[in-house]
């Protein structure tokens, strides 16, 4: 048996239904990690509850001790890691708007958010173009890249802990496109404007190449798109909607 009732219910609104380790919002898509195992003597308390989303907990529990790669999560660093998104969902206090000091620094984050995002290039241009139409300025990959760099420092962060979950879960589809753009896209410059490309002769030389990079950017743009759109919409009510 897992976790049951009132274990299940408070550590479902302790995290808001967020990944208390990537802080993506799940809704339904959430499950509860016993943080010390059953089969260690862990036992089915809210003090041992760590809600996660479905990847996130795939990569808790695959790691290897017999192949070590990578360093395995500790008992100590996930609770950290709870108690911190807790922390941060209990001072949101799951208001509709974010009050006081909060509300002007939550402002100051969704307006830089939107200038590096610029809607009007680099989600329109995901949106219509999605990287499978030819040759793209060079200018689209360093939009990301500067966007993922601000993503690293620890002013650029919601309080309010709904904007901060879907901040989160855009930053990570950010960096699958930036790493499907250095898998997939190679140098079309001209003499005068920078460019990348998919291969045009992957066509009659790797089809199956070329439809690999189709698909992964087929499935990846349509979720930034989502993720920048409800992140605007939700940013809008909650910040300005007085």
């Amino acid at each position: 048996m897992g976790f049951r009732g009132k274990v299940v219910e408070d550590s479902l609104i302790a995290s808001g239904r967020h990944c208390t380790l990537c802080h993506k919002f799940c809704g339904t898509k959430i499950e509860l990690h016993h943080i010390k195992q059953k089969k260690d003597g862990g036992e089915d308390s809210f003090e041992n509850c760590l809600p996660l989303c479905f990847d996130c907990h795939a990569d808790v529990m695959q790691y290897n001790p017999d192949h070590p790669k990578g360093k395995k999560y500790t008992v100590t660093e996930l609770k950290r890691h709870r108690n911190n998104w807790y922390k941060k969902v209990s001072e949101s206090q799951g208001n509709v708007l974010p009050t006081g000091s909060y509300l002007e620094l939550d402002k100051v984050t969704f307006e830089r958010l939107k200038n590096l995002l610029k809607s009007e290039e680099l989600i329109l241009f995901i949106k219509n173009h999605g990287f499978i139409m030819g040759a793209f300025p060079y200018k689209i990959c360093e939009y990301i890249y500067y966007f993922l760099k601000e993503c690293q420092l620890p002013e650029f962060e919601f309080i309010d802990s709904d904007l901060e979950g879907l901040k989160v879960k855009l930053e990570n589809n950010f960096i699958k496109l930036s790493e499907l753009i250095s898998k997939h896209t190679f140098d079309a410059s001209t003499e005068n404007v920078n460019r990348q490309s998919i291969p045009s002769e992957w066509g009659h030389m790797y089809p199956e190449r070329l439809e690999k990079a189709i698909s992964d950017f087929e499935n990846i743009t349509p979720e930034i798109v989502k993720d920048f759109e409800a992140l605007i919409k939700l940013g809008r009510r909650k910040l300005y909607a007085n």
